[in-house]
């Protein structure tokens, strides 16, 4: 009679070396997962100041873009950025070279002093020593804020090509509008300087435009060519800045005369403070005396630098240079950007 067959039975067990611990628990693969642990109070407050920060970063950033938009959209804007930024820069390379060169020569002086007494009558030590990690940033530092400065001098001063056009519509607009009958001293004056700053600018423009084409190459006739052409262009340099300068002390001029005939208006409208009509040329005065201050300064700054120019060898040092136009610049940079927001 046939026996039932039954599978081998294991008779076998796997006991934990600990009875304590129990194997966990199977689970199963859609079971979800486990909550993330309640964040404290402290991490959700840093949280929100975190994103308001992020927040107000984002806004300023998007704000100041847009305005750098408008500033750079206007030409007086563009050339106010660039020359702050280009003497900025000038200003920096002059300063860093003298940091450059007084490391140096302290180097130099130091070595000197140690070989001196090992050194023979008629002996020369020639060594060369790696430059350190500070002194190799200043010196790329101090070279490319150098070439940056041409650049930017060099394109200011091509854009200033077709400045000529721009002369004439001031000089149109000026001839187009005569004085009145019954004009008074101020506006007189005020004529008379303008006509002046007119022809001093365009016989700046022609100087420059003919110096730097032959700095270019761009004039090569006899005139232009050789020691003669060199010669003839550095006094086009020289000419140019003389009638800068010309324009800048007219300037000063006009500015002066503004400054004089302003009190009795102002006194006027101080009088009328309280009627709405005066509160409005009350604010007008406002921005006319912004204005003039923003020229005094930017014309105080220059009037150094075409003097220095107005001669070959010049009087400032290249700091001076730096620091007097970052000042001009800046005076112009801030006032376009407020009229850019």
């Amino acid at each position: 009679m046939p026996t039932d067959a039954h599978p081998p039975v294991n008779t076998t067990t796997t006991i934990p070396s600990n009875p304590t611990l129990t194997p966990p628990s199977p689970t199963s693969p859609h079971a979800a997962p486990e909550p993330p642990p309640p964040s404290t109070p402290l991490q959700a407050k840093l949280r929100i100041i975190f994103l308001r920060a992020l927040y107000k970063l984002a806004h300023s950033t998007d704000r100041t873009l847009l305005r750098l938009s408008n500033l750079l959209s206007t030409p007086a804007g563009t050339d106010s950025l660039l020359c702050t930024l280009a003497y900025t820069l000038e200003l920096l390379r002059a300063l860093g070279s003298q940091i450059l060169e007084r490391r140096l020569t302290n180097l130099a002086a130091t070595i000197a002093e140690k070989a001196d007494p090992l050194l023979l009558p008629g002996e020369t030590l020639i060594a060369s020593f790696p430059a350190s990690t500070g002194t190799r940033i200043l010196g790329h530092f101090v070279g490319g804020s150098k070439s940056l400065a041409a650049v930017i001098s060099e394109f200011r001063i091509f854009v200033r090509l077709w400045g000529l056009v721009g002369i004439y519509t001031w000089a149109r607009a000026t001839y187009n509008s005569p004085l009145p009958a019954g004009a008074g001293r101020k506006e007189k004056v005020l004529r008379v300087v303008a006509w002046s700053q007119i022809l001093s600018c365009a016989a700046f423009q022609i100087l420059e435009n003919g110096a730097y084409l032959a700095s270019k190459g761009v004039l090569t006739s006899q005139n232009w060519s050789g020691e003669v052409g060199k010669r003839r262009e550095t006094r086009w340099w020289v000419w140019s800045s003389r009638f800068w300068a010309l324009h800048v002390a007219l300037e000063g001029v006009r500015l002066w005369t503004l400054h004089r005939y302003r009190r009795s208006a102002g006194e006027t409208v101080e009088e009328r403070d309280g009627e709405k009509e005066g509160k409005l040329l009350v604010e007008e005065s406002r921005k006319e005396d912004g204005m003039w201050r923003r020229d005094v300064v930017s014309n105080s700054a220059y009037f150094p630098m075409t003097l220095h120019w107005s001669t070959e060898t010049g009087f400032l040092s290249d700091a001076g240079v730096g620091a007097l136009g970052a000042v001009a610049g800046a005076a112009l940079l801030l006032d376009n950007w407020r009229n850019a927001a």
